[in-house]
């Protein structure tokens, strides 16, 4: 069973002086290897009027930071605008009590030279609070963790505003991402919804289902409190793949017994990198998100559309959702190179009536 600690605790656990970074007018700042002095700044209404510019195109455009920050929606996802949260959300995420951060090199300032990353989010009436975007750029994923500290931010400024959990979806074919959200946060996902975005017109994801797992971030855990922690100091030993093979392995032809058998822990296996994939045998990549949606869909908690052949003529009305209780969480997340050079990736999946 997990422990879960008073919320003044929590906010105590996720402080960010705990995390290093000095309080500073309306934000936080921290010194970075690499990039000097970084600024962590929550945005709002007012930033409209806070003068920015970006380079689309090879031509500079003056913006303001809001709409800088529909600019680099663009430039991490490849989203057309139209795709994009436009700035008028993005001016009231603030009032449903969620947060909208940014992190920049303070030397450069927030612009098309100096901005590091962005996370937001929106706040719930009942509940957790839905963190909808996680970005950082390009050059400095990896290493810096510039989305683990935007994501302890946001915890902690969602715990100011009295929310106890936080919610995400996540591609489970990215095992970077997996890595971050499972080892570095320790959250875990809970269900796999069925082409939860449709179609997402987008230079990253391509035209492929958008099958997603639900995160969930536990933000009064004892546990999530120690994992922050011991990845601050570097004493966290994440998950290795020998540690795991041994393991009953979820494959397309095993999982039907494994749901019948319900060992406690489970594997499954993911590529190494899904874009690299996806680029040098795009059938392949394909097909390996088919086989993850069926083995995902029969061991965990499935949430799907069921359109009904009516939809044409009775509209909307006709579309309504199924929900199919699942026996497994996806808990962990192991990944190495082996002694060839191949990345070996590996979900850890535990039975619910032990995954805590």
């Amino acid at each position: 069973m997990t422990t879960r600690t008073s919320h003044d605790d929590a906010l105590a656990a996720f402080a960010p002086e705990r995390f290093g970074l000095t309080p500073y007018k309306g934000g936080w700042t921290a010194e970075f290897e690499r990039l000097g002095r970084v600024a962590f700044a929550p945005l709002h209404w007012a930033h409209n009027q806070a003068t920015s510019h970006f380079s689309g195109d090879g031509e500079w455009s003056v913006s303001n930071a809001l709409e800088l920050m529909v600019q680099l929606q663009q430039e991490v996802w490849g989203f057309p605008p139209e795709e994009s949260v436009p700035v008028n959300i993005l001016s009231i995420i603030e009032d449903t009590g969620a947060s909208l951060l940014v992190a920049y090199q303070m030397d450069q300032g927030f612009n098309g030279e100096g901005w590091l990353g962005f996370a937001f989010g929106i706040g719930t009436r009942h509940g957790p609070l839905y963190s909808h975007m996680l970005g950082v750029r390009s050059e400095y994923r990896g290493g810096i963790d510039l989305g683990w500290y935007l994501k302890v931010l946001q915890g902690y400024l969602a715990l100011e505003e009295g929310f106890e959990s936080m919610t995400w979806t996540v591609d489970p074919m990215r095992g970077a991402n997996a890595r971050l959200n499972l080892e570095k946060l320790a959250s875990k996902a809970v269900n796999l919804t069925i082409d939860k975005y449709g179609v997402m017109r987008s230079t990253l994801y391509g035209n492929v289902p958008t099958d997603r797992f639900t995160n969930v971030w536990d933000m009064r855990s004892a546990t999530v409190h120690e994992r922050l922690h011991r990845v601050l100091d570097r004493t966290y030993q994440p998950l290795r793949p020998v540690e795991l093979v041994m393991l009953p392995e979820a494959t397309v032809e095993s999982v039907q017994e494994l749901r019948k058998d319900l060992p406690e822990q489970l594997i499954y296996r993911v590529p190494a990198d899904v874009d690299q994939l996806m680029n040098h045998d795009p059938e392949r990549a394909i097909e390996w998100r088919k086989e993850m949606r069926e083995v995902f869909g029969t061991l965990m908690t499935r949430r799907g559309a069921i359109v009904g052949a009516d939809v044409a003529v009775e509209g909307p009305i006709a579309v309504q959702t199924s929900v199919i209780d699942g026996p497994y969480d996806v808990t962990g997340f192991a990944t190495e190179l082996d002694e060839l050079g191949n990345r070996e990736s590996l979900y850890l999946l535990k039975r619910k009536d032990n995954a805590s």
